[in-house]
């Protein structure tokens, strides 16, 4: 077992908190991770990428010139690909890219990122987290105190209206609640900083994952 410390909205330090070795392990499921995050990729991939074809371009087919005698290069279609204005060989086409893992695959991978940080020291746990009123300026304060930096990823027991308009302007700053939570997400941001009510749900859940 080991503790992290519990901060307040001050940035002060009000208690300590145990974490066990399952939450802060060094070893890594890179295969996992890998495999998941290259999945949240291509899911969020739109695929609109177009071109047209030879066939598809508008344009005659007819010959533009004769074959012979004219001492240019022998063409027989303007749609030709060699041609400006022609259609494009092997070009992209809409498509869509999305694929999924086996949902095993994913808590492996997202309980192997969570270690990683706390491994790292690189969470923040607070005592709680509540803004009065949705106001970028109020949030932005809390996380200077507790020097979480501007690349922070806020994890609630639930999702609080409050906070994700808070955030809404804070580029580098994403809110979610624990059951949103998802490897990229995780890795995307260089500090986590979570609730010690969220951080019960989650130790919970990280010592299901085998």
């Amino acid at each position: 077992m080991s503790t992290i410390e519990v901060k307040n909205s001050k940035g002060e330090k009000v208690s300590e908190v145990e974490i066990p070795e399952a939450m802060r392990a060094p070893a890594v499921s890179e295969g996992a991770v890998s495999e998941v995050v290259r999945m949240h990729q291509a899911n969020q991939r739109r695929g609109t990428a177009s071109t047209r074809t030879k066939g598809e371009v508008a344009g005659s087919g007819r010959k533009p010139w004769r074959q012979k005698g004219t001492g240019r290069a022998r063409a027989g279609d303007v749609n030709s690909p060699i041609w400006r204005g022609g259609g494009v060989v092997f070009g992209p086409h809409p498509r869509d890219y999305s694929f999924s893992v086996p949902k095993k695959v994913k808590r492996k991978a997202l309980k192997s990122a969570l270690a990683q940080r706390f491994f790292k020291q690189e969470v923040i746990v607070l005592d709680a987290l509540e803004v009065e009123a949705p106001k970028t300026s109020e949030l932005s304060g809390i996380l200077s105190r507790i020097g979480a930096g501007n690349s922070v990823l806020i994890v609630l027991p639930v999702r609080d209206r409050k906070l994700h308009l808070s955030a809404r302007n804070l580029p580098g700053v994403e809110v979610a609640g624990i059951r949103e939570l998802n490897t990229l997400s995780v890795l995307s941001h260089r500090k986590i900083v979570i609730t010690s009510e969220a951080l019960g749900h989650l130790r919970e859940w990280m010592e299901t994952i085998k």
